[in-house]
C-alpha cells in the first residue's frame, strides 16, 4: 500500500486549537476539483463539500444517506436534504468554500466546549469520494450554545 497525504485543500478557519465565538465561519481552499450543486451529474473531480461537525464520516463510496439510521427517509424523495443533515446529524453540504454554523451542540466530543470538524468531498449524488478529509478543532468562548 501506499500512503500520501491529500493537499488539495487547507482549512484556512477556524485554525486548529483556535477559540472562536458563535457563529463560526469554516473556510478553505480548494484546487484540482469543480464545486458544483449537490444533485448535480456525478463527473471525475467535480462534486461538493460535506463538513461534519463532532463526528466521522461515512466509508469511501457510502452515500450521505447512509448516515440515516432510522428509517426517517423511507419513502421520502430528497431525503435527507441539506436542511434534514444539518438539524439532525450537524452535518452542512455546501459548493462553497466557506460555510457558517450558528450553532453547537452544548458540549463537544472533545469536552464542554471543544470540537473537531472533518470536511470530505462528495460527488453529485452525494456518495464520498476517496478516502480524503481534512479536520480542525476549535473551542467555543462565551456561554453554552
Amino acid at each position: 500500500m501506499t500512503f500520501r497525504q491529500d493537499k488539495r485543500l487547507t482549512i484556512v478557519s477556524p485554525g486548529t486549537g483556535a477559540t472562536v465565538r458563535l457563529p463560526v465561519k469554516v473556510s478553505w481552499t480548494m484546487r484540482d476539483f469543480t464545486a458544483v450543486r449537490p444533485g448535480s451529474p456525478v463527473r471525475a473531480a467535480t462534486g461538493y463539500y460535506a463538513i461534519f461537525l463532532d463526528k466521522y464520516p461515512m466509508a469511501p463510496g457510502k452515500g450521505l444517506g447512509s448516515l440515516v439510521t432510522n428509517g426517517d427517509c423511507a419513502g421520502v424523495t430528497g431525503c435527507p436534504d441539506a436542511a434534514y443533515l444539518a438539524e439532525r446529524l450537524n452535518i452542512f453540504v455546501t459548493s462553497r468554500t466557506s460555510y457558517t454554523i450558528n450553532t453547537v451542540p452544548s458540549s463537544g466530543t472533545l469536552g464542554s466546549s471543544s470540537h473537531y470538524l472533518t470536511i470530505i468531498l462528495v460527488d453529485g449524488a452525494g456518495r464520498r469520494i476517496g478516502d480524503s478529509s481534512w479536520t480542525t478543532t476549535f473551542t467555543v468562548a462565551g456561554a453554552a450554545s
